[in-house]
């Protein structure tokens, strides 16, 4: 099974309808973090954060199979 990065969990959440201001509003991680993260220049983000996103994108995952 393919694991998404980052980058690709931003793209599939904006997909999903969700902006990336909605992105910061839920997770609390900057507007700027997510920019770069979105763009490539941060190719390497914390820990912390790739677990943040993971978790909001497993929870948008279950609310649209629901």
């Amino acid at each position: 099974m393919h694991t998404l990065t980052p980058q690709e969990i931003i793209i599939a959440l904006n997909e999903l309808g969700l902006t990336q201001t909605d992105i910061k509003d839920r997770t609390g991680i900057s507007q700027a973090s997510l920019s770069r993260i979105y763009s490539g220049r941060n190719g390497d983000p914390r820990l912390s954060v790739v677990r943040t996103l993971e978790a909001l994108y497993q929870e948008v995952i279950a609310k649209t199979r629901a």
